[in-house]
């Protein structure tokens, strides 16, 4: 089954595959990334908080195009390795596998993303959710 996009406002967005929902939201200074399981009642964040548009698309799209989600350095970042096979989970370094750690706060726009990740279908999304009208002031 496919992940769709079923929603697209001005502050949020939401891809559902099944009972399964992936929603992206406005939140404080950033943005949120959370997954749903309606026939469970259950929510968990696939973000460890507000992260910029680019860092929480990015988390979405490891989600619904790789079923990986991001890792937390001790720092609190988050992150993902990126191996031959695109991007997965990693607990312990390998010589014979290497990867390159990306961290998901580094991302500002979709052009930066892996080319692991397809980027086609987040870009009207993107181009959505960070747009801001411009307020012009007045005189007088």
């Amino acid at each position: 089954m496919q992940w769709e996009r079923a929603w697209l406002a001005r502050r949020e967005v939401r891809w559902r595959r099944g009972t399964e929902v992936v929603e992206c939201f406005r939140f404080a200074d950033g943005y949120v990334a959370t997954v749903e399981y309606t026939d469970r009642d259950v929510t968990w964040q696939l973000t460890a908080g507000p992260v910029p548009l680019a860092g929480a698309l990015f988390t979405v799209a490891l989600y619904t195009q790789h079923d990986v989600t991001p890792q937390i350095d001790p720092d609190g970042r988050m992150f993902t390795a990126i191996g031959d096979d695109g991007p997965r989970q990693v607990f312990t370094e390998t010589p014979d596998e290497p990867v390159e750690y990306v961290y998901v706060d580094a991302f500002r726009t979709l052009e930066e993303f892996p080319d692991c990740i397809d980027t086609a279908p987040l870009e009207q999304t993107f181009k959505r959710l960070s747009y801001s009208p411009r307020r012009e002031l007045r005189f007088g």
